[in-house]
């Protein structure tokens, strides 16, 4: 079964700041489209968020009951059902996690989905040239961070395999990524609040497996 790949958005070259609301020619659609101001400040909160958070330093310590609420907070927005929260202790159980032939693509396909809705509304709400090089901006900070958070958890508990921090990193960034696509959206009960505030608990969510939840 192939494994999601974790992307980061792409930087488009000449992007400016708009001072005010932008009127664009919509020629497919025969209109005129009002693009609104990125809201900068709402990205910056976000990274301050990335930079305040306990990336990975919670693994193999026991669950709380905070990293279980947000876990069903995650899968019941997800729509996937009641799942069992459980917990991988270590980093080669979570590669076996991972490796699992009953490990289920559903919740990736659902996440996929939801952030592809996401970047559409927000790619034809505000200047698309600026939010790509926002975007970018943010996922490069993110993928920095939490690469070094990955190596120093992997170092710390010992017996990772060095794919498995590259694969870490490219998981919390992406949930760094879909936070902000989150948040310019203004849904506040997207799964990507509940996914982000376990990876800033230090937990890093596996998927889904069978019926249960894993989280190392």
């Amino acid at each position: 079964m192939k494994r999601p790949q974790h992307d980061t958005p792409h930087p488009e070259e000449g992007a400016k700041r708009p001072s005010r609301i932008h009127m664009r020619d919509s020629r497919r659609m025969g209109n005129i489209k009002e693009v609104v101001t990125l809201p900068v400040e709402l990205l910056e909160r976000v990274k301050e968020e990335v930079r305040a958070a306990a990336w990975f330093a919670a693994l193999g310590e026991p669950l709380t009951d905070g990293d279980r609420s947000d876990a069903n907070s995650y899968a019941t927005a997800l729509g996937l059902g009641p799942l069992r929260v459980v917990q991988a202790h270590d980093w080669p159980e979570a590669e076996r996690v991972l490796k699992a032939p009953d490990w289920s693509p559903t919740w990736w396909d659902r996440e996929e989905a939801l952030r592809r809705r996401l970047l559409a509304e927000a790619e034809a709400r505000y200047p698309e040239r600026e939010l790509w090089t926002a975007l970018t901006e943010l996922t490069t900070e993110a993928g920095e961070i939490v690469h070094g958070k990955a190596a120093t958890a992997a170092s710390r508990m010992g017996s990772a395999a060095k794919a498995s921090i590259h694969v870490a990193a490219g998981a919390a960034a992406q949930a760094a990524y879909q936070l902000a696509l989150a948040r310019l959206a203004e849904d506040a009960a997207s799964p990507f609040e509940s996914k982000f505030r376990l990876f800033a608990a230090g937990r890093w969510p596996l998927g889904v497996v069978g019926s249960t939840l894993v989280l190392f």
